[in-house]
């Protein structure tokens, strides 16, 4: 396969599952949909990104321009999802006004979210883009081997960045933008799935871990940030804003100890390298030569 015709299968594949997400998200903007089409929103633009180079002039950045209000209406809508059954769990009594605040804010997001998406499709986006993506040409190299000259720069730099976010103090903005620098490295390493083994699985699971410590940590700074204004005059947000505070230190202590003890222990990024790096093998091939005598029976043991 060659780096033309990987890019047009990714892309193809993303479209795809962003237009049947948009399908199912027009009938229903509930908090599973709304998640899902922030994802397939999310792996298309980092498709675009990662393959920008083989499609002409502006194309990606265009493509990816007109995604972003339907992304930045759809994380609306989950920030609310996420932040009003994180109040009640850390105690915010169900009756608050808050959340009935948060829902009658919640409702207007969908239907902005809805407005967004109705505005991508009147251009004809995102259904159109598919032929832009089956003229991509280029160089006739080996994906698999491009695979291997990339990933390996990428992985030492989500090492490198890691490092300064958990191994020194940090701000919630710092560890908010490595978890942004985590989800578009998964999703890159997603594109290249295919060229490797079992083995890539487990670190994308790795990723994945740290984008889920980072998430809910961040989850519990939008929260914190709903919560503070009104603490002074209402006493009944002072213990569920103390429990969100508490939560976000656990898991950004979580984080900094996962970071530490497995993600980047002893040896691991120089692992992640060179599993990276590792050229594919090649065909064995065996020539048949006539046999001088006939064969013997296998034994049961050689036949299995």
């Amino acid at each position: 396969m060659t780096s033309a015709e990987h890019a047009r299968e990714m892309l193809r594949q993303s479209i795809g599952k962003l237009e049947a997400q948009i399908a199912v998200t027009l009938k229903d903007t509930g908090e599973d949909p709304v998640h899902d089409l922030r994802v397939s929103i999310r792996r298309v633009s980092q498709a675009l990104r990662t393959f920008a180079d083989l499609l002409p002039g502006k194309s990606a950045k265009n493509m990816r321009k007109a995604l972003k209000p339907a992304l930045d209406a759809a994380a609306i809508a989950r920030d609310h999802d996420v932040c009003e059954a994180l109040l009640v769990k850390c105690g915010l009594p169900e009756g608050h006004p808050l959340l009935a605040t948060m829902k009658a804010e919640r409702d207007s997001a969908a239907l902005a979210l809805l407005g967004q998406v109705y505005l991508l499709l009147s251009t004809g986006a995102p259904a159109a883009w598919h032929q832009r993506i089956a003229a991509i040409s280029g160089p006739e190299n080996d994906a698999a081997l491009q695979a291997r000259e990339a990933l390996p720069p990428l992985a030492s730099e989500f090492f490198e960045s890691g490092r300064k976010v958990a191994l020194q103090a940090g701000s919630a903005k710092k560890l908010h933008a490595f978890r942004l620098s985590a989800k578009r490295f998964r999703y890159t390493l997603e594109l290249f799935r295919p060229f490797y083994g079992p083995v890539f699985l487990q670190r994308l699971e790795r990723v994945r871990e740290i984008q889920s410590l980072l998430g809910k940590r961040q989850d519990c700074a939008v929260a914190a940030e709903r919560l503070k204004p009104l603490s002074a005059a209402d006493p009944l947000v002072l213990p569920a804003l103390a429990e969100v505070e508490a939560r976000a230190r656990k898991l950004e202590t979580e984080f900094r100890e996962y970071w530490r003890t497995t993600f980047d222990a002893q040896g691991q990024c120089l692992l992640w390298l060179r599993y990276f790096a590792r050229r594919p093998a090649a065909p064995h091939l065996v020539e048949s030569k006539p046999s001088a005598a006939p064969r013997k029976r296998p034994s049961r043991r050689q036949a299995q």
